[in-house]
């Protein structure tokens, strides 16, 4: 049986270091939608949605109102100053409130990386019942990239 819950946004601002169009700093909304297969319990149910939902939506708030950040990348230098973040990118240099930024454990922060990432957050909470786990991140309408992993 296959479980989903969508229709969750954050909105946060990135950019993609070496892209020709998104190497400025930009935001998108972000929709985010999480789906879990496997059986159905004693309790008849595979998920509570509430449960399901509450989890998803505490992961896009640690994303929402922020400036994502790439740790990972081979593009972007990241200097820590005090209360200051300072961002090097493509002949750019950025200087950022540091409560204002949220690095990310990513490569780049891309909708395939942060389906990734929150997928792999939610594994880390969910209960270890089910058979496969699909996150699906959309950075613009009709613009998405899913990650699923089998469990």
């Amino acid at each position: 049986m296959r479980v989903e819950v969508s229709g969750l946004v954050f909105s946060s601002a990135h950019l993609i270091a070496g892209h020709e169009k998104c190497e400025c700093l930009h935001g998108h909304n972000w929709r985010v939608s999480v789906a879990v297969e496997g059986e159905v319990g004693e309790e008849g149910m595979v998920v509570d949605f509430v449960e399901l939902r509450k989890m998803v939506a505490e992961e896009c708030s640690k994303l929402d109102h922020k400036i994502l950040l790439p740790e990972k990348s081979r593009h972007l230098k990241i200097i820590f100053q005090q209360d200051e973040v300072e961002v090097k990118a493509g002949g750019k240099r950025y200087s950022l409130p540091g409560q204002d930024v949220c690095i990310l454990p990513v490569t780049e922060v891309t909708a395939e990386e942060i389906a990734r990432l929150i997928a792999d957050r939610l594994l880390q909470r969910l209960p270890v019942k089910f058979r496969r786990l699909e996150v699906k991140v959309e950075e613009a309408p009709g613009e998405s990239a899913t990650y699923s992993r089998e469990l």
